[in-house]
This record gives C-alpha cells, structure tokens and sequence, in this order.
C-alpha cells in the first residue's frame, strides 16, 4: 500500500528548513518521518483530502511536523522508537545512578515523533482522540 507524499522537497525548503541542503536522500528520509507523524496523528491526512482541508494553518502545522521530523531524523540518525534497542533508561541503586548513552535522543521523542513535531501537531488538534461533547451533536447536526 502506497501511502501519498504530502510534502515536497521545494515545501521543505519554503518552510525555512534547511538540514537538506538538495534532494539527494529526501525523498526516503520524507517518507519516515511522514510515517512516524501519521502514526502519532492516527493517519488523518489519509483518510481525508488535505487539499480539501480549509484550515491551512492546520496543514501547514502538519507540514512543519514533517520538517521537524525530517531534521530529527537527519541530526540524530533515528528514524524509530525501537532503532536503539531496548535498552535501560536509567537504573538508581542507593546514590547509584547509570544512564545510557543514547538517553538523550530518547528522551526527545514523545509518540515516536520529535517533541518539536509533536507541539505542532497538538497546537493545532491533530492528536484529538475524542468527541465532541452530545450538545454540540444533538444542535448541530
């Protein structure tokens, strides 16, 4: 299944984004980062248009949280929450305390996606899970 790119390399660069400095290797580090923001949105922008969506501040912060993802995964290398193993977060044993590594880049995901991204998507509603309340069904509908 074939999912559809929402954001071009020209997009990319408009935004004000500039860890690419040209094409070669965006389009394959564009599609993991889409995958990751799509997951953390529970795919909204496959089940709808979003040339159809007419709330564009809404796109565009969709768009950006791609951008962020693109610039996490190409600063860090991480492309998925499992990429680093299962390791340990961190293990206290009396005044003891042993962190690894790679604790820093994991502790700057929040869903699989960038905090950055992840501010952006929630900022403009795309992590809402619920309903709206029955008042505003029952009148509005």
């Amino acid at each position: 299944m074939a999912f559809p790119v929402h954001l071009t390399f020209s997009e990319y660069t408009d935004f004000g984004y500039s860890e690419f400095k040209g094409v070669d290797g965006f389009s394959t580090i564009e599609k993991q980062a889409q995958r990751a923001v799509d997951s953390a949105i529970d795919y909204y922008y496959n089940d709808r248009d979003i040339s159809q969506d007419k709330n564009a501040k809404r796109v565009d912060a969709y768009k950006m949280a791609i951008c962020e993802q693109i610039d996490f995964i190409k600063a860090t290398g991480i492309s998925s929450s499992y990429e680093n193993g299962d390791d340990f977060n961190s293990i206290s044993v009396g005044r003891l305390s042993l962190q690894p590594t790679n604790h820093v880049s994991q502790d700057s995901m929040v869903n699989g996606v960038c905090k950055e991204a992840y501010r952006l998507l929630a900022h403009y509603g795309l992590l809402y899970r619920g309903r709206g309340s029955d008042w505003y069904v029952a009148t509005h509908s």
